[in-house]
């Protein structure tokens, strides 16, 4: 007779049945002893979990995460001249590299020798503060290792002061979530720079890959602090009948793994805070059990809030621009009386017009202007009505044009600005980088938040952006013509608008408003500052608000307050979730007075 051992509960459960069927005297005698239960499980975390996401550099300074859900989450016109087919679609950035060093800038840090108006320039990276790169990426060519690139400043092309770091090899065809140390960055040259040899740089510049031909994908890239402990996440496990080590990884709702450590325990205090927000299940796996794994349930790491004030803004006080206040005519809707009949109106410029109509190859809308430049030099003279402009009122400077046609700086795309009191002797600003416009009518804006920062040429006869400018001019490129027929090629120009604005100004009374995105949460709470600077950690800020509010659009009311003296303020706007807290500046300065006292323009002297 064949008796097979059952567990001891088995044994006991069919005890009944045996003694009916079988004359078994001591049945215990045929019952093992209980057998050991090898099954691994994961405790932690649960469905209910939420992690705070990591201190991400794009998220918090910039103000808009490199999530490529939007086409300014990488300067695509740096790298038209060696990637190809650049796409931003569903969140994913695509293209085939043309080069064997083609780069993509998530900070661009602009060049000098102009009016910089690069994020790399107003929004550098602490580099004390910030360490890990990670990205989620895509390439259909084996053995290809992507690589990093900082660069110091606008004139690290020309310094060498550049530094790279190389990642890991990828898998073609297979998603790949990595991080790259920036403290193991290395020169390169002479003059090349470790990542904390200056306390910010301004460039970041990612290689997908390492030869010509690569087609890639981007999902998401991170430049991320150590973690907090509010940014781990506690990982804990069940497990019997093994001694040896596990490997924790975290697994993306794409089934995309990052491996986030070993450890020998029953625990494990993983850093999540290099993953971008979003749903993950974490995977515990025998490092010497024969493929024995076991899944935790689905949780999430936070998406933060994304606030951004829209008023006050870089483009400063627009219903009070000089040109509506002062002239009594704006300069846009453009019309001929926007320009000056002194003799050199439109100086260069033919084939203007106001209307649409007369021709085969373009429509400008009415109230933009639209002409052909016929030398290198082709110059506005913006129509002041005989009044001179008050530079310690009016500082702010926005104007939206286009140029036909592909970009080039060298040969001249390039916008430059002139100001003085006399239209033959003026002071001559640094270049303005124009956008690229191949193939694409689309009119951009550009905006100068304060006049009296921008750096000009030597020798120049106007003087500094102060005391009174009774001339002012806009060089809107500076293209040599040639033979052409169309707007792309002789790179035609179009005005749309020229907004020369105050500050913002509370005396006392002013309206902030602010937009809220976050996709995890209905409501944040907002706390709303008047900051003499725009470092958010050193104690001076001034809380002037405080609310609950939800996504969308939301304004607060201020009408002055004892506890702000006069003066010139930067508006900083805090939201927090209760997970990640996000502070942004408003891109322009406000004026607080404490008396609403009306001169002449409707404005009081700068304090």
């Amino acid at each position: 007779m064949k008796v097979s051992l059952i567990s001891t509960d088995s044994c006991e459960a069919l005890k009944p049945t045996l003694l009916r069927y079988a004359r078994i005297a001591t049945l215990s005698c045929f019952c093992a002893a209980p057998l050991p239960a090898l099954a691994l499980s994961v405790t932690q975390p649960t469905s209910s979990t939420v992690v705070s996401a990591g201190d991400d550099f794009a998220t918090q300074v910039l103000g808009n995460a490199w999530d490529m859900n939007d086409a300014v989450d990488v300067d695509t016109e740096e790298s038209l001249d060696y990637i190809s087919g650049l796409t931003f679609s569903g969140g994913n950035l695509s293209g085939t590299t043309s080069v064997a060093g083609a780069g993509l800038f998530p900070l661009y840090m602009g060049l000098n020798g102009t009016i910089n108006m690069s994020r790399g320039e107003m929004f550098p990276i602490a580099t004390g503060h910030y360490r890990y790169l990670t990205f989620k990426s895509r390439v259909n060519a084996a053995s290809q290792a992507p690589y990093a690139y900082v660069y110091l400043d606008g004139g690290s092309t020309a310094t060498g002061t550049i530094g790279v770091v190389g990642g890991a090899g990828l898998t073609a065809n297979q998603w790949n979530i990595q991080t790259i140390d920036m403290n193991n960055l290395q020169p390169v040259g002479g003059a090349g720079i470790h990542w904390t040899d200056h306390s910010q740089v301004g460039g970041l510049r990612i290689d997908p890959a390492n030869a010509s031909g690569v087609y890639f994908n981007i999902d998401w890239i991170r430049l991320t602090a150590p973690a907090t402990a509010s940014e781990k996440t506690q990982v804990q496990w069940t497990d019997s009948g093994y001694s040896g080590g596990y490997t924790v990884t975290a697994i993306d709702a794409n089934s995309v793994a990052y491996v986030l450590g070993t450890t020998s325990g029953s625990s494990f205090l993983a850093d999540t805070s290099f993953l971008a927000p979003g749903a993950f299940q974490i995977q515990v796996a025998r490092t010497g059990g024969g493929g024995t794994t076991a899944f935790s349930q689905t949780f999430h790491i936070n998406t933060p809030p994304q606030p951004a004030i829209t008023s006050p803004s870089v483009r400063g006080n627009q219903s009070q621009d000089f040109a509506t206040a002062v002239a009594g005519n704006p300069w846009g809707p453009i019309d001929a009386s926007d320009f000056s009949t002194n003799g050199m109106m439109l100086n260069g410029v033919i084939n203007f017009k106001f209307v649409p109509g007369n021709s085969s190859y373009y429509t400008t809308p009415v109230g933009s202007f639209h002409g052909r430049p016929t030398n290198a030099d082709p110059e506005w003279f913006l129509n002041l009505h005989g009044l001179s402009i008050d530079t310690s009122i009016y500082r702010s400077l926005c104007f939206k044009q286009l140029v036909y046609g592909p970009r080039s700086i060298f040969g001249g795309s390039i916008a430059r600005l002139f100001w003085g009191t006399d239209p033959v002797s003026l002071t001559t600003s640094d270049d303005i980088v124009l956008h690229d416009n191949a193939g694409d009518s689309t009119v951009s804006e550009y905006c100068i938040p304060d006049l009296a920062a921008v750096p000009v040429e030597p020798g120049g006869s106007g003087g500094t952006w102060s005391g009174m400018k009774s001339v002012f001019r806009i060089d809107p490129s500076e293209f040599t013509p040639g033979s052409c027929s169309t707007p792309d090629t002789c790179h035609d120009v179009r005005l749309d608008s020229v907004t020369l604005s105050p500050f913002a100004h509370a005396n006392p009374n002013y309206t902030f408003t602010w937009t809220l995105s976050d996709p995890d949460n209905a409501s944040d709470t907002i706390d709303l500052y008047l900051d003499p600077d725009t470092n958010p950690d050193n104690g001076n800020e001034i809380l002037i608000h405080s609310q609950t509010a939800g996504n969308g659009n939301g304004q607060f009311v201020y009408t002055g307050s004892g506890l702000v003296a006069s003066g010139t303020y930067h508006a900083l706007i805090v939201a927090d979730d209760g997970y990640n807290a996000v502070a942004q500046y408003a891109g322009g300065p406000i004026i607080v007075t404490s008396s609403d006292v009306i001169f002449r323009n409707g404005f009081e002297t700068t304090p």
